[in-house]
């Protein structure tokens, strides 16, 4: 019985050309996450596991992943904030908790819809803009 946080990143969501093992790895986690939580349900263990995934977050990850002039990290937001979506989520027994409704929106209502070669290219471009 308990509660689990994980944290992954919206990268789970969307494939990485560039930084193909960090989006994988983000993607794992969400994925086991999920897992775990239906896991503990099925067996009445009275716990939940929440994947938290972030957006852009003010951390020293934009400067070592060389990421500085990329317009995705403009506007990140707080660490303190985005835990704080984190433990509010995890509290409520949220599946996943992403940290800005924008985010939440492109990432289950448009992305899924996309076809995946154009995807793919969207997020080289993405990183590719940054170097």
């Amino acid at each position: 019985r308990g509660r689990i946080l994980n944290v992954a990143a919206t990268a789970a969501f969307i494939p990485g050309p560039l930084q193909a093992v960090y989006y994988a790895t983000k993607a794992y986690v969400v994925s086991f996450s999920q897992a775990i939580d239906e896991e503990l349900r099925s067996i009445d263990a009275n716990g939940t596991v929440t994947a938290l995934c972030p957006g852009a977050v003010a951390t020293e990850f934009v400067a070592a992943s060389d990421l500085e002039g990329n317009d995705l990290w403009k506007n990140a937001r707080s660490p303190a904030s985005v835990a704080q979506v984190g433990y509010t989520a995890m509290q409520r027994g949220k599946l996943i908790a992403i940290n800005e409704w924008s985010l939440s929106f492109l990432l289950n209502w448009v992305i899924p819809f996309l076809p995946r070669r154009l995807l793919l290219k969207m997020s080289r471009r993405s990183m590719e803009k940054s170097g």
